[in-house]
């Protein structure tokens, strides 16, 4: 959009990054679509795209700097808008890219329609500097309700933003300074939340936030929100899960990552009552199984916590599907304390791993800090614990087969067939014909290459 009237039709949504990014993408999907807008497929070239940006490692800043400058190719004539963590801790970078028109912060993305129903009034000047605007973190408000999504687009599972932002400060982590101090919704909000998604037709909901343990801990007492204070006590995790299990048509809650510090007895005794409808489905981040590497990670456990924690939870839920992060080649990770990672990771009824390699982050301490480590032993070290994340699943897919699974059919398909996913987290795949977004009591059958093969025959 180089001078021209600009007249919109069309817009279009990019998303980088995590179950956050797409619960605020959404939000702004419904936004611009309330106002009258079409929006399309980023590949149907849009008159305004809208990329959110992810900035947790150096490749989720190569991937948001890629999404952006393939939307300018696509329509070099488009209005270009980029938002989110990357525009957030680095605006004056991404205002450099030739073709950006708009770089808000995490904040602006509530205001996302006033730059694009201003754009249609007047096209920005040929060369013309991008209009940058980013609240600071330090000045962020508390957590506001936001637009009340009624659909969650393409997807059979709903997203719901519980919490934003993180008061850890890891000291490789970027996220804080992308996301602020943590901040959280009413409990009362969350609830009408998940009963308008539920009256439309949404059988599960994940519950998402940067750090969503610290839930409620800035409500609890202050009756802030215009909360009854008869209503502080769901001013927690637990107390939350309590207050939205009464949705009588939502059929399953399912938590997104819970850091092992967060995770009490309390909330595994929940998990544990079919009547709070919660998956059997956790994901606890490791980062290392080093007690040193954690220590300078300034992560507030030992492997002792986090190996008694998650034998607990196994121990309690029946066949729950069990998640952890891991992170190689940190500073001062030696073989040592690479094969300390390796045995408690190996001993451990974890299910699947999410791996990825230690990347500077500009601003944190770990970024100046002595020892680091070669690339190419962060990559023998990934390849090493995602074959073992691979041989973890595979065990885990085995030990479910003769077993029942709640599985919900999801609108995906492979091979002319539809998928779904278990209350367990594993990719179900059905052999007979089966109806989008029901939730279904499944037999499971065998293994497949990346989940299960599942039969409904004689359940219905």
């Amino acid at each position: 959009m180089r001078g021209n009237p600009l007249k919109i039709k069309s817009v279009a949504f990019i998303t980088v990054g995590c179950k956050l990014n797409q619960f605020e993408t959404e939000q702004m999907r419904e936004l611009v679509e309330a106002e009258g807008y079409t929006t399309c497929p980023a590949n149907e070239g849009a008159d305004v795209f809208v990329i959110n940006t992810c900035t947790v490692t150096s490749k989720s800043d190569y991937r948001s700097r890629q999404a952006v400058r393939r939307a300018i190719r696509s329509n070099p004539d488009a209005l270009v808008v980029v938002t989110g963590c990357y525009a957030q801790v680095a605006p004056d970078d991404v205002a450099r890219i030739d073709g950006v028109d708009v770089v808000l912060g995490n904040a602006e993305k509530a205001e996302i329609l006033d730059f694009i129903t201003s754009a249609t009034r007047q096209a920005p000047t040929a060369g013309a500097a991008p209009t940058v605007k980013v609240t600071p973190t330090g000045e962020l408000s508390p957590l506001k309700a936001g637009t009340r999504l009624r659909a969650f687009g393409r997807y059979t599972r709903a997203f719901v933003k519980i919490q934003d932002g993180c008061d850890n400060h890891c000291t490789y982590c970027a996220v804080p300074g992308a996301r602020g101090r943590s901040r959280s919704k009413s409990s009362d909000e969350i609830r009408r939340e998940l009963e308008v998604l539920a009256r439309e037709g949404y059988r599960e909901v994940v519950l998402t936030g940067v750090h969503l343990g610290s839930y409620g801990k800035d409500l609890a007492g202050s009756g802030s929100h215009g909360e009854d204070r008869s209503l502080t006590a769901a001013a927690s995790l637990p107390g939350l899960l309590r207050h939205i299990a009464e949705v009588p048509a939502l059929e399953r809650i399912r938590l997104s990552s819970v850091e092992p510090t967060d995770f009490s007895a309390e909330i595994i005794d929940l998990m544990a009552d079919p009547a709070m409808k919660i998956a059997p489905h956790v994901h606890v981040p490791l980062q290392s199984g080093d007690d040193g590497i954690l220590k300078r990670m300034a992560r507030r456990y030992d492997r002792t916590l986090y190996q008694a924690l998650i034998e607990r939870i196994a121990g309690r839920v029946p066949r729950c599907g069990i998640g952890a992060d891991v992170m190689v080649g940190f500073p001062g990770e030696d073989d040592a304390a690479f094969q300390n990672s390796f045995d408690l990771i190996e001993g451990l009824p974890i299910t699947y791993l999410h791996v990825f390699s230690y990347s500077p982050r500009p601003g944190t301490p770990a970024a100046d800090m002595d020892c680091q480590v070669d690339a190419g032993v962060k990559k023998e070290r990934s390849r090493i614990l995602r074959e073992l994340g691979r041989e973890k699943s595979l065990q885990f897919r085995r030990s479910l087969t003769g077993h029942t699974l709640q599985v919900l059919v999801l609108e995906a398909e492979r091979d002319g067939r539809k998928t779904g996913l278990s209350g367990n987290y594993v990719k179900a795949f059905f052999d007979e014909p089966v109806r989008a977004n029901t939730m279904m009591q499944c037999d499971a059958v065998s293994i497949a290459p990346d989940g299960l093969r599942v039969s409904t025959k004689g359940r219905r």
